[in-house]
């Protein structure tokens, strides 16, 4: 098998793939992974420092795994939209998997552009592909999750929701990215 050069097109791919894998792993760091947004035409919520909430991957994690991993033995993934605690442990694993995948993913890039051959933009191609479905399960089961939990909405009072925070558009957005360039640079010929 004859060796190619990275040609332009793989060279920017590459580069975008380590962007967004930056931007996946900032996505976890973020304090603000959901949010609780309430509004209310008869109270001043901003005076009381209660328009919004917001709850972090950390904290989800620690409720789903433990501080110091202890519960790690027993999760159990359910797909039922009617448990909110099913959805975090879901959320919280399909999280990691997708950080995971997107970070394989910027490794065996690189690796692609030092070793160019046929069977190397193969792996990269599927590894690719996997990512872009990892980002896409995070996304629909992140947003399950917060329809799961609460969405009230009271005449007189007002209304809360719970919405994507930054940490998991960021994260979402990235994983999806890094899936979708990847797949590019190693589409072309």
């Amino acid at each position: 098998m004859a060796k190619q050069k990275a040609g332009m097109l793989g060279i920017i791919m590459g580069l975008v793939v380590l962007a967004v894998c930056g931007m996946s792993i900032a996505g976890l760091a973020i304090d603000e992974w959901t949010a609780v947004k309430a509004e209310s035409d008869l109270i001043d919520l901003e005076k009381f420092d209660l328009d919004s909430y917001s709850t972090s991957f950390g904290d989800y994690s620690d409720s789903v795994i433990g501080e110091d991993g202890e519960n790690i033995e027993d999760i159990e993934i359910s797909f039922d939209t009617d448990d909110p605690a099913a959805m975090r442990t879901v959320m919280v694993v399909f999280g990691y998997v997708a950080v995971i995948a997107v970070c394989a993913l910027a490794v065996l890039y690189l690796l692609k552009m030092v070793l160019n051959f046929g069977l190397m933009r193969f792996f990269v191609g599927i590894v690719g592909i996997l990512t872009l479905a990892a980002g896409a399960v995070l996304t629909g089961v992140t947003v399950a999750y917060c329809n799961s939990v609460i969405s009230i909405d009271i005449p007189l009072l007002g209304s809360a929701e719970c919405v994507l925070g930054v940490g998991a558009y960021l994260t979402c957005i990235g994983t999806m990215a890094g899936g979708i360039a990847a797949v590019i640079g190693v589409a072309r010929k």
